[in-house]
């Protein structure tokens, strides 16, 4: 290693130690924090950030364990069950990532893969939610086995690179409108259209208080700032009157989480010898891997430079998130997943699997404490998610718009990861139009044998199993 690679090992550790998101051209003072033990500075890990950065990704996506629930009780699942479940099925997926990855990535029930459960496999084909709970877990074992062999390193590894920009980019324009959306300034009327909410008074005007608070700590380098920000909002949101504190009791913030019995191991392996039973097996397969895949390469991105100490333990993060697809149908659930939120933590300066241990032990409270977690208004967290989008927007730097066989895929994945929500469909066409590309492109030579594997898999994907 040479001096300057040393200089600057030295000093992305010192600021990942201070909570701050590394920069390449920022002063670091020599100045150590005493809060941080020195076997922690050493190391490049802090305690204090680690579950700062845990409590972050919690609140940026604590909204699951309700919209989740609210998704698939139209399976005729009992909503009550599937609170409890949603929680069950994310802590215990998480720990897994915790303990086998020890990376901070949350794994939860996947939105779009909870609407395809409920409204196509169950509403539109229908499959009972039992059969569809055994194509969710016999799809996890699949994954599994797919997860232990050599082939997903590899596609990892041959990932374009500006296809990995444009992931990172199009997680953090998609977080930023969940933000927005959110803190009511974009407002989707009656009509379908697009507009912005109120700016004046209410929740509107606590995320512009919000964003300007959180933006100050983030421009004063000041450690935790994201969580800064959604605790001051907070706080500014009881005099406007939008965080509601006028009912809270201690009585009312301890509740027993109803039983999740009803739909834990529900299986049903009648309909084996269906085709299209299988059909769905392989569809819920096809985006179990993909959102896994679109989600590392987004999350690995926000890293930067840094992603290099934590990629080797990418094989076992696969595994992690297969086995948690298992662990979520075994208690009710539709297809675990990798967060795009976990980014929240990234941004905060999370880097072990410490962060994830403290959202599942955040989950875990919620089971009894979930009043007390409700408190905290949308609008306080929404902040923090539109300036994690401008962090992870900083990636497209790193794209040849020169050269449009990189940036016209690129740009597509982008556009439609923000626009759609759908990550791994938005990856399928990057991926395909990086071949259409270089292949029109005179480029043809480029395209490595797995480029082209997963290319054909995306195209099976998107215009057969879809």
């Amino acid at each position: 290693m040479t001096d300057l690679q040393k200089s600057q090992q030295d000093q992305k550790d010192q600021q990942e130690i201070q909570g701050q998101v590394y920069r390449p051209d920022q002063p670091v003072s020599s100045e150590q924090p005493e809060s941080v033990p020195p076997e922690e500075r050493r190391n490049g890990v802090s305690l204090v950030v680690e579950v700062s950065a845990g409590i972050t990704t919690f609140l940026s996506m604590v909204y699951v364990l309700a919209v989740n629930p609210a998704i698939l009780k139209w399976s005729g699942m009992p909503e009550s069950a599937l609170f409890t479940a949603t929680a069950l099925g994310t802590i215990f997926a998480t720990l897994i990532m915790c303990f086998i990855a020890r990376l901070p990535f949350v794994v939860a029930p996947g939105m779009g893969l909870n609407a395809f459960f409920a409204f196509s496999v169950v509403g539109t084909m229908g499959f009972s939610w039992q059969e569809a709970l055994t194509a969710v877990f016999i799809a996890g074992i699949a994954f599994v086995l797919l997860s232990l062999s050599p082939l997903r390193q590899k596609i990892l590894k041959e990932v374009p690179e500006s296809l990995q920009f444009a992931v990172a980019a199009g997680i953090g324009l998609m977080i930023t409108y969940i933000g927005l959306k959110n803190g009511g300034l974009v407002v989707i009327r009656p009509d379908g259209n697009v507009t912005i909410g109120s700016l004046s008074s209410g929740v509107g005007l606590l995320t512009i208080i919000g964003v300007f608070v959180t933006g100050v700590f983030l421009a004063m380098n000041l450690r935790y700032s994201l969580l800064l920000g959604i605790i001051v909002t907070t706080v500014i949101g009881i005099p406007l009157g939008v965080t509601d504190i006028s009912n809270v009791t201690l009585g009312s913030l301890v509740s027993t989480p109803p039983s999740v019995s009803e739909i834990a191991f529900k299986f049903d392996f009648s309909d084996l010898g269906n085709p299209q039973f299988w059909a769905v097996v392989f569809t819920f397969l096809f985006m179990c891997v993909f959102d896994t895949l679109a989600g590392f390469i987004g999350l690995f991105s926000v890293m930067g430079a840094e992603a290099e100490r934590y990629k080797p333990r990418i094989e076992k993060a696969f595994i992690a998130d297969s086995l948690g697809v298992v662990a979520g149908a075994c208690v009710g659930l539709s297809p675990n997943t990798t967060y795009a939120e976990s980014g929240a933590g990234l941004a905060a300066g999370g880097r072990t699997g410490i962060t994830a241990f403290t959202v599942a032990v955040l989950f875990a409270l919620c089971l009894f404490l979930s009043n007390l977690f409700l408190l905290v208004p949308a609008s306080a967290v929404a902040p923090a998610l539109v300036l994690v989008g401008l962090l992870m927007l900083a990636s497209v730097k790193n794209l040849d718009f020169s050269d449009k066989t990189e940036s016209f895929p690129a740009f597509a994945v982008i556009a439609l990861t923000c626009l759609t929500w759908r990550l791994s469909d938005s990856l399928a066409v990057g991926w395909i139009l990086y071949i259409v590309m270089k292949v029109v492109g005179g480029k043809i030579g480029l395209i490595t044998p797995t480029v082209w594997l997963v290319g054909l898999l995306f195209f099976i994907k998107e215009f057969f199993a879809s």
